[in-house]
This record gives C-alpha cells, structure tokens and sequence, in this order.
C-alpha cells in the first residue's frame, strides 16, 4: 500500500498505544491516518473510530471491538483479528493480506474492492456483508472448531473467490452474480436461493452442496 509522506500527517496523532488509549478515554474518534504497527490491541474497543487509510500491519486485536468504525484504505495485513466486533465496518479499498479473522462479528461489515488474500475467516458471522470486488483468493471461510461460516445474504458480485476453501459455509441467499469461483471449494456448503446466475462454475466443488431454489440461469455447470 503507499505510503504518505510525513507532512501530510496530523501531527497529533498518537504515537503508541498509551497515547491511544488516553486519546479514546478522551471521547476522541477521529485517528485518520494513524500508523501503529504490531500493535497490542486485544480487547481495545475502537468502535465508531475514523481509522481510514491508517496502518496497523501485525496487530493484535483479539476480541477488539472496530463495530462501526471507518477502515477504508487501511492497512491489517497480518493483523490478528480472532473473534472482534467488526459489524458494520466499512473497509472499502482497505488491505488484509493473510490476517486472521477467525469467528469474527462482519454481519454488516462492507469490504467492497479489499484486497484479502489468503486471509483466514473460519467461523465467521457475517450475514448481510458485502465483499463486492474484494480479491479472496485462497481465503479460508471454512466453519471454526464449534461455528459454521454463516454468510447468508452476503454481496459477493464480481469478488474473486479462486481457491477459495467455501466448505460447509451458509451461504443461503447470497449473490455470487459475476464472482470469480475458479477451483473455489464448495462442498457441503448452503447455497440455497443464493445466485450464481452467469458465474462459471466448471472447475467449482458442489459435491453435496444444497441448491434448492439456486438461481443458475445462464451458468456453466461441471
């Protein structure tokens, strides 16, 4: 991701993650451009914050609370993120690159155009996200140790899930019109009334899948 200059940084931007701290306890939200990297923010709770086109590569955010918040063209590449609060989230255009989600809230969350591959997301809750354009390639949504991936009536619209590891996930209702599903695997998951209308399912794992009421108009089928 670039890199903005210094200048163009505010200048009262907290430095570590006392500073953050002290800032939040404050009532302040407004952090746009803050660069904390390998940060410790398991349990901080950023809710409703202005984070947008900040950088917080390798955190740790553990059951950290960003419900609400703005991330877009922000930074998590790497981060840790297992089981936090991200409903609502908007992450447009924001960068994930093998971070870990695992059993994360999204159920809202917008991550259209992010960039998210290899990213980990098993047994998240995120029905009624959006992930339009969002690049998955390689991403895990497969069900955590005692969650299934619920995504039903999830906006996947020309989101490029290839090698994507879909097993057993909820996907009721979904629309997956346009998505890229080359060598995505599938098995077992829920797809009913979801639509796959003109997606190339040819190189796709259905097996066992449930497509009851699964609009497959126009699509080209293994």
């Amino acid at each position: 991701m670039p890199l903005r200059p210094s200048s163009e940084l505010p200048a009262d931007l907290p430095v570590d993650l006392d500073a953050l701290k002290r800032a939040l306890a404050k009532g302040r939200r407004h952090f746009a451009g803050l660069r904390l990297g390998d940060l410790d923010g398991v349990a901080l709770d950023l809710g409703d914050c202005d984070l947008h086109g900040g950088c917080f590569k390798e955190g740790r955010f553990g059951h950290a609370r960003l419900a609400g918040a703005n991330v877009e063209a922000a930074c998590f590449q790497q981060a840790l993120l297992w089981g936090a609060d991200l409903s609502d989230l908007k992450a447009g255009g924001s960068f994930w690159h093998d971070a870990d989600l695992s059993s994360a809230r999204l159920q809202g969350a917008d991550f259209s155009a992010a960039l998210m591959h290899r990213c980990c997301l098993r047994g998240v809750l995120g029905a009624h996200s959006r992930w339009r354009s969002t690049r998955l390639v390689e991403a895990d949504f497969r069900g955590g140790l005692d969650q299934r991936t619920d995504l039903g009536w999830a906006d996947f619209q020309g989101a490029d899930l290839s090698f994507a590891q879909m097993q057993g996930a909820l996907l009721q209702g979904s629309d997956l019109r346009g998505a890229c599903l080359y060598g995505t695997n599938m098995g077992g998951a829920d797809l009913r009334d979801a639509d796959l209308r003109g997606c190339d399912l040819r190189d796709t794992d259905l097996r066992d899948a449930m497509l009851e009421g699964t609009l497959l108009h126009d699509a080209l089928l293994p």
